[in-house]
């Protein structure tokens, strides 16, 4: 890419990807091709069972960066070399699962003078091999966007709670102001990037366009019940509720019981390695409440099924 195109950058969009090349081929055809967008494409050591890398989507493309890691870190590690390698005025990920509705580009011309930190917009469900719709994986997030437009304000349910981070756009001005990175883990790379973007925002748009359509899929990182992929999620929920109870917001924190239940069937010591470590870091009284208020949420599920 050449220095003149480098100044009409406005988005750059960095998409992670591991063994799945004719999704992320899909991902890419949904960019619009366009001067003002860098697309960037990091490779976390996939399989050359997998993958044939002589042909792997976008190498050579238009204003198509491709970059192979060979560390196999996950999808934090790439999305931060992604963020090193970003030029654009906005930031904008995908998994390369996943895919852009048609109204990307007009959402690029709409926003690409705003002078907002963080704008939010809807996201719809297909099966990834079918393309039938399905319940939005976003469906909440939905919810609560279109509850804030009705009542005229952000509630902070929208700034601690929206941990992934696609269907947004991010101001690559404050991600670099405050070095907002992802943590390098395999599951919940995610959550502390997303919180911190939105604690920091001073300018949050909520537009009710559908931009991004998260797939489902079997297979996918989302549906494994590895317990390898649980125990980073656990660091990570203890320290998301480390970092808001520093700025004051420890009533957005997620229920680790969730997590120390599921342990509690896989590691024989799960006292010592799971509860004590929560025990030491939650409040008594946030894990008492955040228990009760999970066996709730259970008992009503249940009541639901049997009826």
């Amino acid at each position: 890419m050449n220095n003149n195109n480098e100044n009409l950058i406005l988005y750059s969009v960095i998409i992670p990807h591991k063994n799945i090349p004719q999704l992320l081929r899909r991902c890419l055809d949904s960019i619009p091709k366009r001067n003002d967008v860098q697309i960037i494409v990091v490779d976390d050591n996939s399989d050359s069972s997998e993958v044939d890398f002589s042909n792997f989507p976008g190498v050579g493309e238009f204003n198509t960066e491709v970059y192979f890691t060979k560390e196999g870190k996950g999808a934090g590690y790439a999305r931060n070399l992604g963020l090193e390698k970003a030029k654009g005025k906005w930031l904008v990920f995908a998994d390369a699962d996943d895919f852009f509705n048609e109204s990307f580009e007009e959402l690029m011309d709409k926003y690409k003078g705003s002078d907002a930190d963080l704008i939010l917009f809807q996201s719809n469900s297909v099966d990834s091999d079918s393309l039938e719709p399905v319940k939005s994986r976003g469906k909440i997030y939905n919810e609560w966007y279109i509850d804030s437009i009705n009542k005229g304000n952000i509630p902070d349910k929208i700034r601690y709670r929206i941990h992934p981070p696609w269907s947004k756009f991010f101001s690559k001005a404050l991600i670099d102001q405050y070095k907002i990175r992802f943590d390098e883990v395999f599951t919940a790379n995610d959550a502390m990037f997303s919180v911190k973007s939105g604690h920091l925002s001073k300018i949050i748009i909520i537009d009710l366009n559908y931009l991004y359509c998260s797939t489902v899929r079997s297979g996918s990182l989302a549906m494994n019940n590895d317990i390898n992929h649980f125990r980073p999620r656990y660091n990570v929920t203890l320290n998301l509720y480390k970092y808001l109870k520093e700025i004051g917001k420890v009533q957005y924190r997620p229920n680790i019981w969730v997590l120390i239940l599921y342990f509690r069937k896989l590691d024989k010591l799960w006292i010592r390695h799971f509860l004590f470590p929560a025990l030491s870091t939650i409040r008594l009284n946030h894990l008492v409440a955040d228990f009760f208020r999970h066996l709730n949420q259970r008992f009503s599920h249940t009541r639901k099924i049997k009826r």
